[in-house]
């Protein structure tokens, strides 16, 4: 017996499958078997229902798996333990992001912490709210950095940085040349959306929604996967959108495109680090401290010291 073992058990319960386990395990499917009918022999119990068409785990199977969760974080503990004594952070940074942190502010602080952590190996998933929370609770992810507040008994969720959502409109479009322009200016007006799952769309949907604007209201409106495709789209001046600051720093210096605050509708937000609260590996850690500062405050600010002269632009 020994911990892949009970780390192809843990993969093979949560997915329900032993070839999803040795997908995210990077092994074959046979050496996954193997692992179990190994631990089945050393205990001489069955571990996986064999007449259940999904890989189930029998009674036994679950009462080890429960166990196995607990070896487990005691060595990602002692890894944090001997790397602290060491003074040196090693070893692989999983981190997953949703659009508007993973695009365009954790290059910047990424810089950042290599500097600081030069031996640390870093990998980046990208996906919506939605997906990098499942990231994080499956554990393929160490943390994440997402638009929205996620609330999750397995999860811890802080805040690490300020955002806030404009309104850009194609330089030609009327309201461009207006000043003030007010939620309700958008009724009628051809938009550009991000997909349903995104932070950002929740976030936009619910605000509109306070002001008395739906999303919708006009046909012909156009929904895309990602917020640079969403931008150009504007700049192409097939509509209008709302999106974070932080995706307009370029277009606002180039001048391709309209920057406004709503007048009657304030639009900042926080964006939020997630982590599991088992999660205790050294890389993590560190990065989770970089991010947040003592104390779990904000802190991530401070890398961006010398760019918000464009936030004054808009």
């Amino acid at each position: 017996m020994n911990l892949i073992q009970l780390r192809s058990l843990v993969m093979v319960a949560r997915s329900g499958s032993i070839s999803k386990a040795a997908l995210d395990l990077h092994l074959t499917q046979p050496a996954v078997t193997k692992h179990i009918q190994s631990l089945e022999e050393y205990y001489g119990k069955f571990l996986i229902d064999r007449t259940a068409r999904e890989s189930v785990l029998t009674e036994e199977g679950r009462l080890l798996y429960r166990y196995a969760l607990e070896v487990l974080r005691l060595m990602d503990e002692a890894e944090t333990a001997l790397a602290k004594m060491s003074k040196t952070v090693q070893g692989s940074l999983r981190i997953g992001a949703s659009s508007i942190p993973g695009q365009y502010i954790l290059p910047l602080a990424l810089g950042e912490f290599s500097k600081n952590y030069p031996e640390v190996d870093i990998v980046v998933e990208m996906g919506d709210t939605e997906q990098i929370t499942r990231l994080v609770l499956e554990n393929k992810v160490d943390l994440g950095l997402v638009g929205n507040v996620v609330k999750e008994r397995q999860l811890e969720c802080y805040p690490c940085a300020e955002d806030e959502l404009v309104l850009i409109l194609p330089l030609d479009h009327p309201l461009a040349q207006v000043k003030e322009i007010r939620a309700e200016d958008l009724y009628g007006e051809k938009m550009v959306w991000r997909e349903i799952g995104s932070g950002t769309r929740k976030t936009v949907e619910v605000w509109l929604a306070q002001a008395g604007v739906k999303l919708g209201e006009k046909k012909g409106s156009i929904e895309l996967g990602s917020t640079g495709a969403v931008v150009a789209a504007v700049e192409a001046g097939l509509g209008l959108s709302i999106v974070s600051i932080w995706a307009v720093v370029r277009p606002l210096a180039w001048k391709t495109l309209a920057v406004r605050r709503l007048k009657d509708l304030s639009m900042k937000r926080q964006l939020y680090v997630i982590r599991s609260t088992q999660n205790t590996r050294r890389p993590a850690q560190a990065f989770s401290d970089f991010i947040l500062g003592d104390e779990g405050k904000c802190a991530l600010d401070r890398v961006f010291a010398d760019i918000p002269w464009f936030r004054e632009q808009a």
